[in-house]
């Protein structure tokens, strides 16, 4: 949700921009981003409402997921209410057992495309869903789970294509978290049909700044998974020693309320000592996080941080690290603060 990084990736080629909620859609279209996919349901009437006087406006790209009748009907009603002068664009989602939203089987889906075609309010573009729910880690086990899934969503595609189902001469197949990008592009990036175009869109947006925890162990492009280590993680918090109060245990003034800790604790990278020389801190082990402080063991042969050293943390899981800063400073090689980018959370 930074506007700085969403004209980056659109001057680099992006063909739009991922929402996870209405809210965001609007912030987006905010700052003007002209092709905006909301990889989710819409299904609340403000938001319809809002989408469908949009919609005035020719030139701007808007998409969302359907996964059922009712959010069929609710699109339908809130789309004739707001008077919206074109059909809105709709995905068909698939999903997987125990997984997120997306109709529970291709043939469901295929029901619900049919659905779609008798909706003149709304067009079918394309087919969506999100592998990254199948599995966790990249073991073969987990790897053949997500192959399942996306061989379903390109049994889907396919079909559809077949029918001549899609109201747009190319055919939009959104997938692709973070994790199994690689896996989406290998599967699906075989969906095709004679005379038909098909788009893949991909919506891995951890890609943008990596990290030091769950994408360092699964990305396809890490330096965990690939020897050659393509992404680099490129956020990181920074927090002062604030006491010694044991012999091996150090307190950090950085918690909860400064880094993600929904899926692993931060990740110690360097001292920088008060004297301005720099130490390695991969011996230091975060133990307990807190509102405002981490609780550090610093075991091993290392010489601990002493008070008012400052200690540099890699996060895990981006997505939770920029919602807790307004501004995020920019820095280079050298730590110095070359440029801010706002969030819009």
């Amino acid at each position: 949700m930074t506007p700085q990084l969403w004209a980056r990736q659109l001057d680099a080629g992006a063909w739009g921009v991922t929402a996870a909620t209405p809210v965001q859609a609007r912030a987006m279209r905010s700052a003007g981003v002209p092709r905006i996919l909301l990889a989710d349901e819409l299904v609340d009437a403000g938001s319809i409402g809002w989408v469908a006087r949009e919609l005035a406006d020719e030139a701007f790209g808007f998409a969302c997921w359907v996964d059922s009748t009712r959010r069929v009907e609710l699109l339908r009603e809130g789309l004739v209410a707001g008077g919206a002068p074109r059909p809105l664009s709709v995905l068909v989602e698939l999903g997987h057992a125990r997984g997120r939203s997306g109709c529970r089987s291709v043939a469901e889906a295929l029901d619900l495309a049919a659905l779609v075609d008798h909706t003149p309010e709304l067009a079918l573009v394309g087919v969506a869903g999100y592998e990254g729910t199948v599995c966790g880690d990249r073991g073969p086990v987990c790897v053949d789970a997500v192959d399942a899934f996306l061989h379903d969503l390109r049994e889907l595609t396919s079909e559809l294509l077949a029918r001549g189902a899609f109201d747009t001469g190319e055919a939009i197949v959104s997938a692709g978290g973070s994790a199994f990008f690689d896996r989406v592009v290998s599967v699906l990036g075989k969906s095709s049909a004679a005379g038909a175009a098909v788009r893949l869109v991909l919506r891995s947006g951890c890609y943008l700044t990596h990290d030091h925890g769950v994408y360092e162990r699964n990305s396809p492009l890490s330096a965990a998974t690939d020897p050659g280590g393509r992404f680099l993680p490129a956020f990181e918090a920074w927090g002062a020693v604030l006491s010694r109060p044991e012999t091996r245990v150090v307190v950090v003034g950085l918690g909860k309320r400064d880094v993600p800790s929904d899926i692993d604790l931060p990740v110690p990278l360097r001292i920088r000592r008060l004297t301005g020389s720099f130490t390695d801190a991969a011996w230091i082990v975060v133990r307990r996080l807190m509102d405002q402080h981490a609780i550090c063991d610093v075991g091993g042969s290392g010489a601990p941080p002493d008070v008012g050293d400052l200690v540099a943390f890699g996060v895990s899981h981006p997505c939770t690290a920029f919602d807790r800063r307004r501004v995020i400073p920019v820095v280079d090689d050298d730590d110095r603060v070359v440029d801010a980018e706002a969030t819009l959370f």
